[in-house]
Order: structure tokens, then C-alpha cells, then sequence
């Protein structure tokens, strides 16, 4: 066990890491300016709990939900012209005329609806110049935000969207959908709940809700306590610092739902401690890239699409969490394995006696993350309360327990206001993201784009399920390589997911399948957003960071084909016996596949026999159906394959060293002794 003071970066440097990444995304203006800017970006959060807590019903004021939506939409995109330069070139320390301008336009676009949805509520269909001058000057600021954070690529697809939806009875065959004036269509994208509004709601609430909860633990030092268990837990396995990489990411990114932002974060703790335990920095870099990556598909959080996706299919988020659980414990099983085969292979021990912070210490600093979590977890999937509720309970229970211990307490209200302002600026993030999502599933919907597409490829597939399976994770892939994960699964999910669903798929286990491959284009080259971002740290080429990536994470390009076939993993349609024998022989075979890519048990494993491994592996990641007969047969013969190889390579070990556990040890002493 190696311990020292110095095991994590102190509390001011990771802040100011972390401040160092939001200032190059985001302006902070001086003076009254800022005081402003500051203020709007408070009174968002704000504004949202006290809507999401019922506070107005005390106060014997009944509002409409796209009355606070309209403010919300307000608030937001003042704040973002305010905070979110128009380019890397463009001013960061003042406002220039042309933001001003946009940030004055934004303002009727929500205030419109605040003031006037009663009315609207019971005429939504007519049309006036003010609903399509306001839906016009709506739509046009929404490309800007998403411009802004995601991109020209985002842009230009709900541009076609757009067009299509004005001019699709003039499309031929199964893309002819039902065509519209513009002004129709430009005041059904702003007004009607089934576009924009709608995914607005769940931006202003659920997003708000546990961006919230997520900075709560974050500023009051929630996630320095993550990243101290990690270490102390994990730093004295062999091949330590990259063990508490896998620990810290999947932790804090299961609570933020974050990617490239958790990967900048916490890879500045794990990445130098990698490479000073002599990894390369591609594959330090790589194993940060899909550590943070994978928190998105972890519970009890997840990311935004996981709501997203409970939204759309009219189910509660506790049940789609439930089935994410046991494919995310799967794909970091296997991430933790190939990274202690790694060690063992190259020989990398301990994290040193002089970075690692005392395990009584972490401990007992540390504890105070677990009720925090436990609150969440029993408000979202015990008693199943409303979401949002759940997530500003959580937030608000966690500061108290947080400044129990000494990293929590002190500058109480900077801390606060740093939260809120925190919270202010992932919602601008979100809220444009979502509102371009809203406009692409309004069409789609108005349209019939989502029918026609639907019916297409199930005719092109020629009811060829595996085919089409191909096709939605290329699409998904190549999607989230240009846009972020909520875009690309709402674009593919409106199309491809209902053609899914027609052959056969399980609604939740087709939505799934989307979010997974949507997500592992964070670490799939070309263009991996989450590679970038640790290459920015390493110094080291993304490209084979993400060469790299893609093999550690190679578990979720493989898992979503299996529970689409066999739900058993995602704890659906499948008897208690089915689910248990599948997650015994997955856990078996993610181990085996482990040991095949690395090449290494408990020597290097020759080719030949890494074949076999690879071989046994997928007979035993394929799980039981209903059929458990076929299920008994091909995992049976993975695991007795599996068994013949390891008497093999344990008789090997005998025979050249006399002893099994000669040289061998999952825990190694300081590597700096």
C-alpha cells in the first residue's frame, strides 16, 4: 500500500484545470456585464427548481409547463449569446454588437409563450404573422446555438430536414411525405408540443434536474472523493493507475454523463499517472478516452438520451436504467480486464507509494459520496418519484452531507453560486442540442418521414434483420462522429428505430442499440471527440488513441447485436433462470476475450491459441433464449473450450517455472522501491 499527500493534484489545481477548460469554450465579461451575465446564468437552475418543486402552486399560481419552457427558452438563449463566442477567433473578454443583437432577439421567442400559451393551448393550428415571424427568428437562433457547440455538420442535416419537410410531396417513392406551406410548418415547429416544444420540456426539467445534481457533487468535491476511493482501492493492483482511470471515469462520468469534458477533467489525475507508470501515452489516452465515454451508458445517470429515449417510448427512466445495467457492467469488465492483462504483459505494477493517498484516509473522507448516491438511486428506482423531482432532491440532500467532511465545507455561498453557474452553462450546451433534436423529430413526425423511412427498410432489408441491425449501427457511428450523442441517437432513432421495432425488436432494446453505437463514436476514428480531447493531454496522436480505443472498448460494438437478439441482458422478455445463465457465461466470455486481444494469462498466449480464446468468447457472449437447449449447447461449448485452454496454459506454467504462482501477482509492490 503506498500513500502520500501528494496521491491527487490539490483541490485549487483541478479547479483551475477545470476552469481552464470552460474558458476556452466560454466568455466572462467585466464589469455590470458580467454581473449580468452571471446573474442569468444563476437564475436558470433557479428558476427550473422552483417550477420542477411546485413552488408556484403554493403561491396559488397555475401555469401551463410551456409557460415556464417559453421563460426557460428565453433565459437560455439570452445567456448563450451572452456567454458562447460566435468562433475560437471571436472576442472572449467582451461583448461584440452582433451577439448583443442576437441575445435582444432572443428574447420574445419565450416570452411569447409565457405570456400568451393559454391562449394558444386552445388554437394551436391557426396561423398569424407573429407566430411565423417569432418561428422563423426561433428557428434561425436555434442553427446559430448549435453552430455554436456542435458545429456546422448538425446544421446542415436539420437544414435538409427543413426543406424536406416543406417540400416532401414532391419527393419520389417512399420518401413522398406530406408537404406543407411555410408558414404552417414554421408555426407547427414552434408552438406544437410534438416538435420543439416538447423536447424543450425535457431540457428544462430532467436535463436541469441532474445537471444540477451532477455539479452539486462536482464544486462541493463529490467528485474529488471518486477519484481518491479510485485510487486508494485501485492504486496498489497491478497496473494501479490505469485500474483507477477505469474506477474514477466510469464513476464520475455515471453521475455527470459526461464525455470529452469528463475526459479532460479527470484525465489530468489519471493520464500522468499512467505515463509515469510507463504506458505509452496513446494508450493512456485510450483507456481515458473510453473510461469517460462509458460512464454515458452507465447508471444510476446515464446521459441526456437515456431520458430521451424513456421519453419517447412512454416509460419510466428507472426501467430503462435497469436494462443499461448489466451490458455497461459487461463493457467495464472488459475494460478493466484487458487493462490488468496489459499490465501483467509489459510488466506495469503499482501506482507509487509517493501518489497514492492513504486508504483509511480516502475512506473515511470519502464515505459521504455514498449516501448521496444512495438518495438518488432510492428516489429514482425504489420509490420511483418524478425524475426531475428525484434530481433536485438528491442535489439539495448531497450539500449538507458533502460539507460534512473539510474538502465540502467553507466559501459555502461561492460554492453555490459556482454550482448554479456551472449548471447554467451545461444547459446551454444541452438545450441547443435538444432544440435541433426537437426540430428533426417534429418533422419526421409531420411529415411521415418516420413511417416512410421505416417501411423503406424493412422492404430493403428484405425482413433481414441482421442487415438493418448494419445499417443503424453504421448510421448511428457515423453521425455521432460529426454531431454528440443526442442528436445522432434522435435523428437515427426517429428514422431507423421504428423499422427496427417492426421486425420484431423489442422497442427498448432498439433504442439502446442506437445510444450504444451513438456513443461509441466518441472513440471511433476518424473523428472521436473524446480522442481529441485526451490527445490534448497526451501529446499523442488521436487517430491511434483511437486505434486503441476501439479495441478496449470493443464490448459495446458487440453487446447491442446480442441483447437485440436475446433481451435476457437488458432484463427483458427472458425467464429468471435465462438471465442469470446469460450473465454468468457474458461475464465468463468478456473475460475470455480479455485474454485473447491481450494476448496474456499467465504468460504472453502464442496467436493460436488467442484465436481460440477469441473463438470461446463469443460462444459464451451469446446469450440464452427461449430456447435453452440451443443456449445449453453453444455456451457449453465455449466454456468447455475455455476450460481445456486454461488446464493448457496452467500445465504450461508448471512446466517451465515448477510452480503456478511463480512470477504471477494481481498485487505488486512499488514499482518506484
Amino acid at each position: 500500500m503506498c500513500a502520500t499527500k501528494n496521491a491527487v493534484p490539490k483541490d485549487q489545481e483541478q479547479k483551475k484545470k477545470q476552469v481552464n477548460v470552460e474558458s476556452a469554450s466560454f466568455r466572462e465579461l467585466p464589469g455590470l456585464l458580467g454581473l449580468l451575465q452571471r446573474s442569468l446564468l444563476c437564475l436558470v437552475p433557479i428558476l427550473g427548481i422552483l417550477f420542477i418543486m411546485g413552488i408556484h402552486t403554493y403561491w396559488g399560481w397555475g401555469l401551463y409547463t410551456e409557460q415556464y419552457v417559453g421563460l426557460f427558452i428565453t433565459l437560455v438563449f439570452v445567456t448563450m449569446f451572452f456567454s458562447k463566442p460566435a468562433s475560437n477567433k471571436a472576442p472572449h473578454d467582451y461583448l461584440p454588437w452582433y451577439d448583443a443583437l442576437l441575445a435582444i432577439l432572443a428574447l420574445p421567442i419565450g416570452l411569447y409563450l409565457t405570456w400568451f400559451y393559454p391562449q394558444i393551448a386552445f388554437c394551436l393550428g391557426d396561423i398569424s404573422l407573429e407566430r411565423t415571424i417569432l418561428g422563423v427568428l426561433t428557428i434561425l437562433l436555434i442553427l446559430e446555438g448549435v453552430r455554436r457547440f456542435a458545429g456546422w455538420v448538425f446544421v446542415i442535416v436539420i437544414g435538409a430536414f427543413i426543406l424536406y419537410g416543406r417540400y416532401a410531396d414532391l419527393f419520389p417513392g417512399s420518401l413522398q411525405g406530406i408537404g406543407t406551406t411555410w408558414e404552417r410548418l414554421i408555426t407547427y415547429l414552434y408552438i406544437d408540443p410534438n416538435s420543439i416544444l416538447g423536447q424543450m420540456t425535457l431540457a428544462a426539467g430532467i436535463a436541469l434536474a441532474f445537471i444540477l445534481f451532477g455539479n452539486v457533487l462536482t464544486v462541493f468535491g463529490g467528485a474529488n472523493h471518486l477519484a481518491n476511493l479510485s485510487i486508494a482501492i485501485l492504486g496498489h493492483l497491478r497496473g494501479g493507475s490505469a485500474k483507477a482511470a477505469v474506477g474514477m471515469s466510469s464513476l464520475i462520468g455515471s453521475v455527470t454523463g459526461g464525455c470529452t469534458t469528463n475526459a479532460m477533467i479527470t484525465g489530468t489525475i489519471t493520464i500522468p499517472l499512467m505515463t509515469k507508470a510507463g504506458y505509452k501515452p496513446e494508450y493512456a489516452g485510450a483507456v481515458e478516452a473510453v473510461s469517460s465515454s462509458g460512464g454515458g451508458i452507465m447508471p444510476p445517470v446515464m446521459g441526456i438520451v437515456a431520458f430521451m429515449i424513456a421519453e419517447n417510448l412512454g416509460m419510466p427512466y428507472a426501467d430503462v436504467a435497469l436494462a443499461a445495467l448489466i451490458p455497461a457492467l459487461l463493457f467495464y469488465v472488459a475494460l478493466f480486464v484487458q487493462v490488468d492483462l496489459e499490465a501483467g504483459k509489459r510488466g506495469f505494477l503499482c501506482i507509487p507509494k509517493a501518489e497514492i493517498s492513504k486508504s483509511r484516509a480516502a475512506l473515511r473522507d470519502g464515505w459521504v459520496i455514498i449516501p448521496c448516491l444512495a438518495i438518488l438511486i432510492y428516489t429514482l428506482m425504489i420509490i420511483r418519484i418524478n425524475p426531475n423531482v428525484a434530481g433536485v432532491i438528491s442535489g439539495f440532500a448531497s450539500v449538507p452531507i458533502l460539507m460534512m467532511t473539510k474538502d465540502g465545507r467553507g466559501n459555502f455561498i461561492k460554492r453555490a453560486v459556482a454550482t448554479l453557474e456551472g449548471t447554467g452553462k451545461m444547459l446551454m450546451t444541452i438545450t441547443a442540442l435538444i432544440a435541433g433534436a426537437g426540430i428533426i423529430i417534429g418533422i419526421a413526425s409531420a411529415s411521415g418521414l418516420g413511417f416512410n423511412i421505416a417501411y423503406a427498410l424493412t422492404i430493403i432489408s428484405n425482413d433481414n434483420l441482421f442487415f438493418l441491425l448494419v445499417i443503424a449501427a453504421v448510421a448511428s457511428v457515423v453521425l455521432g462522429m460529426g454531431m454528440p450523442p443526442v442528436p445522432a441517437y434522435a435523428l437515427v432513432g426517429t428514422l431507423i428505430a421504428p423499422a427496427m421495432i417492426e421486425l420484431g425488436v423489442l422497442p427498448i432494446a432498439a433504442h439502446l442499440f442506437i445510444f450504444y453505437f451513438a456513443t461509441v463514436a466518441n472513440w471511433t476514428p476518424p473523428v472521436a471527440l473524446a480522442c481529441f480531447a485526451t490527445s490534448a493531454l497526451t501529446g499523442a496522436n488521436p487517430n491511434q488513441i483511437g486505434l486503441i480505443s476501439m479495441r478496449l472498448g470493443i464490448l459495446a460494438y458487440v453487446i447491442p447485436f446480442l441483447f437485440v437478439y436475446s433481451p435476457a441482458l437488458i432484463l427483458n422478455d427472458a425467464s429468471l433462470t435465462i438471465i442469470l445463465l446469460s450473465v454468468v457465461t457474458a461475464v465468463i466470455g468478456t473475460i475470455t476475450l480479455g485474454i485473447g486481444l491481450v494476448g496474456y494469462l499467465f504468460h504472453v498466449v502464442p496467436l493460436f491459441r488467442r484465436v481460440l480464446y477469441c473463438i470461446a468468447s463469443v460462444a459464451l457472449l451469446i446469450p440464452f433464449n427461449h430456447d435453452i437447449k440451443i443456449g445449453t449447447i453453444v455456451n457449453g461449448t465455449g466454456f468447455l473450450v475455455v476450460v481445456i485452454l486454461l488446464l493448457w496454459e496452467i500445465w504450461y506454467r508448471r512446466s517451465v517455472t515448477g510452480s503456478l504462482h511463480k512470477g504471477i501477482s494481481f498485487v505488486n509492490r512499488d514499482y518506484s522501491a
